[in-house]
């Protein structure tokens, strides 16, 4: 399903919002395509991201597939809009022992007040692409972007 997006210059928007985005550079987290309803990110693992094991740290995973899905959501709404994390639910598949990873956050099904989102999380390996978790998330519309 093609989503339209009701700001057409989401693109714009979203780059000006990524400046302000502290959290984001202060992690090393970078969106690299930016599509309306889609956005995918990716991080260069370091020793700060990890846990025992050289694990990437469970709060690391769930936070970055969060960014990517309030982006997407954020994609589609008006101009003088934002979005809001109302739900996360997170489901972790496979330790992520690796040095990049490539989050994607989609839009499934888009609301004026709503959003129902999901997301996919990718230890990246050589050729090698093994997905570690994914999540589902509810974000809500509100006023000011």
């Amino acid at each position: 399903m093609k989503l339209k997006p009701r700001n057409p210059d989401f693109v714009t928007t979203i780059h000006k919002k990524l400046e302000g985005q502290y959290f984001m550079k202060l992690v090393g987290f970078e969106i690299t395509d930016i599509k309306a309803g889609q956005i995918t990110g990716r991080l260069k693992v370091e020793q700060k991201h990890k846990q025992q094991h050289g694990f990437v740290h469970g709060g690391v995973t769930a936070t970055l597939m969060d960014i990517v899905m309030g982006f997407a959501a954020y994609s589609l709404v008006e101009e003088n809009q934002g979005v809001v994390t109302a739900n996360l639910d997170v489901d972790f598949h496979h330790p992520g022992i690796t040095d990049e990873l490539e989050v994607i956050g989609k839009v499934d099904k888009p609301g004026k007040m709503l959003s129902f989102c999901s997301a996919e999380i990718y230890a990246l390996n050589g050729e090698e692409r093994t997905r570690i978790a994914t999540a589902k998330s509810i974000m809500a519309t509100i006023k000011g972007g």
